[in-house]
């Protein structure tokens, strides 16, 4: 005699960057050790290949994890984590005034929202005149991989370039080297840097809002956190 099997719920999500609708399921016990496990490694290739895992078996439609957004893959994972083991997360968050750390409950359906949902976009960036770049969204892997040092976030930027374009012709990212691309990058003046940051600043962001009273000191929190790092 088989055992008996568990009816699995299902629900729908549209993906924030296209607003195609997709079919998943909460993730079970077994993804929920590889979670485990890459939380403690805390090795960013770990958890980029872990997401993978989890998108590819709990979202029941066809899809290519290389082509979603870091924040369709946050918000798909944000999602899981909410309809798997509930909607309530604690989390352990210093005052912005004393530092002293405070447990904070957030709650994944309420708190969690989009930043810039349904704006549009310009992947077009001009420097100059006659210079300029196509953009694209960064990988998930450098989205994860990236911190404070300068050259971090010289490798998110150099990975979301495509082409760059000239008033003679329109030079694609793949026929150069990663070395000759910072070097380009590198070359940037503060001015034409500011108009690059600004795309990013304009791209979608998975954003939780978070309100407390320090226990600490008794100041009043409010703002907002982003980086699938924090709920991870």
């Amino acid at each position: 005699m088989s055992l008996p099997k568990l009816d699995t719920p299902t629900y729908k999500l549209k993906l924030p960057s296209t607003g195609k609708t997709i079919n998943y399921r909460p993730f079970l016990v077994k993804e929920e050790k590889l979670l485990l496990m890459s939380k403690e490694a805390k090795n960013p290739k770990e958890i980029v290949e872990t997401l993978r895992k989890l998108v590819t078996s709990c979202v029941l439609d066809t899809i290519d994890f290389d082509t979603l957004t870091p924040f369709d893959i946050e918000y798909l994972f944000l999602n899981f984590r909410s309809k798997s083991v509930g909607e309530e997360v604690e989390l352990m968050i210093p005052c912005e005034k004393c530092s002293v750390k405070n447990a904070v409950s957030i709650n994944l359906d309420e708190d969690v929202f989009i930043e810039n949902s349904g704006k549009k976009v310009d992947f077009k960036v001009p420097l100059t005149n006659t210079v300029g770049l196509i953009m694209k969204y960064p990988s998930m892997e450098s989205f994860v991989s990236a911190g404070t040092k300068d050259e971090d976030a010289l490798d998110v930027l150099v990975s979301s370039i495509e082409s760059i374009y000239d008033d003679k012709t329109v030079h694609k990212i793949t026929d150069y080297t990663p070395k000759e691309v910072k070097e380009f990058v590198s070359s940037l003046g503060m001015k034409e840097m500011q108009k690059v940051q600004n795309f990013f600043a304009a791209m979608p962001k998975v954003k939780c809002k978070i309100e407390f009273k320090c226990q600490g000191c008794s100041c009043d929190n409010s703002f907002n956190i982003e980086g699938i790092n924090n709920f991870f």
